[in-house]
């Protein structure tokens, strides 16, 4: 099989893994598959974002660097810096894309950008939705849980106090659903985060 024709067949898939090759070829899966992928590698058809994990290098200058975030290491979500700023909570543009996980903190230097993934405890692990985007579906932290996410990762260094908050220029008039603030807070059963919490809806969710 040529890459033309293998492009076409994986051509409804934004990034695909060797397993999913299997169903997706069929018999027409074989060793040479694996050799002709190694191939197109080196030539530059594709893309290694990991080991087994690809995408053709057409969308290195134009895809959605979030829609691989979730598949490049799961489970995880995409969430802090990166979910603040796409809701504008924040208005740093974010250079390093960033997720959480129950898996250990690790970080991936790809050709499609750098991929950060934070720790935490699995009964906090929640609060995101699955997003469908370009053929692809990632998770996404709500906004609630973007901010509660950043302030328990950052807890060591945060003190709670309004100045500490302006340096982050969260935006005032977002509308936080407080609800939502403590129930996720609650979930990581930490002191320290409640106390930031409570003092970041008093800064900003309480009108």
């Amino acid at each position: 099989m040529n890459i033309f024709k293998f492009k076409e067949k994986i051509k409804p898939l934004p990034y695909f893994e060797t397993k999913e090759l299997r169903l997706i070829l069929g018999e027409e899966f074989t060793p040479t598959t694996l050799i002709n992928l190694k191939n197109w590698v080196k030539k530059g058809y594709l893309i290694m974002l990991r080991r087994g994990l690809y995408t053709v290098s057409e969308l290195k200058d134009t895809a959605d660097v979030m829609a691989f975030a979730t598949k490049l290491y799961a489970p995880s979500y995409v969430s802090l810096e990166t979910a603040l700023s796409h809701y504008g909570i924040i208005p740093e543009a974010v250079f390093t894309t960033t997720s959480v996980t129950t898996r250990k903190t690790k970080t991936f230097s790809t050709p499609l950008g750098t991929y950060s993934y934070q720790k935490i405890k699995r009964e906090a692990f929640g609060g995101f939705e699955t997003i469908m985007r370009e053929g692809a579906s990632f998770n996404l932290a709500l906004p609630e849980k973007a901010v509660v996410d950043f302030l328990y990762l950052n807890r060591n260094v945060l003190d709670g106090s309004r100045e500490q908050f302006e340096g982050y220029r969260f935006d005032e008039d977002f509308d936080f659903d407080t609800t939502k603030l403590c129930g996720f807070a609650e979930a990581f059963g930490n002191a320290k985060t409640a106390m930031l919490i409570d003092r970041f809806i008093q800064r900003y969710a309480s009108k």
